[in-house]
């Protein structure tokens, strides 16, 4: 392992007896150096706990399997008991059912260096890549998940859109130990943990784009998180509408309207646990957000949107957003 420092993989299970091994392999043979693996089970009813303590009898120094305790119920709080419990300066997600390219933690480790010389080992970092988009067998559907479903990677540094619409899939993600630490107070209304840390990672931190794909990034039907949609379909359909179809038959999506509510639960989360740290401007903008969601007064609600620019990827999203905040009946009590 010589002097690199080490990498721990959070890998969180559930029911994932049929593609466990696989995935295990993959972080097994990555070509860093110096990789371990933290798993913690979140109260499978299949073969995955007897498949996870195999691997942690025969890898002990790198493969460590947390004590059994009540089901958290989620993805997002099975996570964050691995947080807490990781110990590396380092940290990857990892999902059960993927497959890691075998440069996935070396390139990605490269780009966070290159962050750290820059800001320093103090300063919250993330780091995240594209995935290729596979079906259940592996075989590559699309070959750039950012392509697929139409993520600008760069919507990252602006967080007026990063607001309403993640582009950071928390497979690929490695966060350093400022951020982790910083992580560590996530509250339960945060929508999910990768989510939450690319906000953090923005709003007080830094962020690195690794623009290759790390990750064979497995759809199937019992994804907990997934793309959303037939992975074979096509969608020229959709492209093909002219913006006079768009705007005239904008096709109110209710997912849109439901992704904004997760989006204003998570931003009155993040408000109430980090007001004090976050500089004017960014507190200012968090404000603005929940105000087009509260104000009794529809033009301020909907000038507000456009003010800040909390746009959707879409046309007929923004649209359907804007319809929405006219006829929508605000609450006082969900302001933060």
């Amino acid at each position: 392992m010589g002097n690199l420092p080490a990498v721990e993989v959070l890998l969180a299970t559930y029911n994932g007896a049929c593609f466990l091994k696989e995935q295990v392999d993959s972080i097994l043979g990555q070509d860093y150096g110096n990789i371990r693996i933290l798993a913690r089970d979140d109260g499978s009813s299949d073969k995955t706990v007897q498949i996870l303590e195999q691997y942690s009898q025969r890898f002990p120094d790198r493969f460590r399997v947390m004590p059994s305790g009540p089901s958290t119920g989620s993805p997002k709080n099975n996570f964050l008991i691995l947080m807490k419990a990781a110990t590396a300066d380092y940290v990857c997600f990892c999902d059960q059912d993927d497959v890691w390219l075998p440069d996935k933690v070396s390139r990605t480790k490269q780009n966070m260096d290159r962050l750290q010389q820059r800001w320093g080992e103090k300063v919250p970092l993330l780091v995240f890549t594209d995935l290729h988009l596979t079906d259940d067998k592996l075989e590559i559907v699309h070959d750039s998940f950012w392509a697929y479903m139409s993520i600008d990677p760069e919507r990252i540094y602006r967080l007026p859109q990063l607001m309403v619409q993640s582009v950071v899939t928390g497979c690929t993600v490695m966060l350093n130990r400022a951020l982790l630490e910083l992580a560590l107070r996530m509250p339960e209304d945060a929508y999910m943990h990768d989510r939450w840390v690319s906000w953090l990672a923005s709003f007080m931190g830094k962020v690195g784009i690794e623009r290759t794909q790390t990750v064979y990034y497995r759809q199937h039907d019992r994804n907990a998180v997934g793309t959303g949609s037939d992975i074979r379909g096509d969608n020229r359909e959709r492209s093909q509408r002219s913006l006079w179809q768009k705007i005239r038959q904008p096709r109110i999506a209710p997912a849109h309207v439901i992704r904004w509510d997760i989006s204003q639960r998570q931003a009155r989360a993040f408000l109430r646990e980090h007001r004090e740290e976050l500089p004017p401007k960014k507190l200012a903008l968090v404000r603005g957000f929940l105000r087009c969601q509260t104000s009794r007064n529809r033009l301020t609600r909907i000038a507000t949107f456009i003010r800040y620019r909390f746009f959707y990827v879409g046309v007929k999203a923004n649209v359907a957003l804007i319809i929405h905040l006219w006829k929508m009946k605000p609450d006082k009590n969900q302001a933060g």
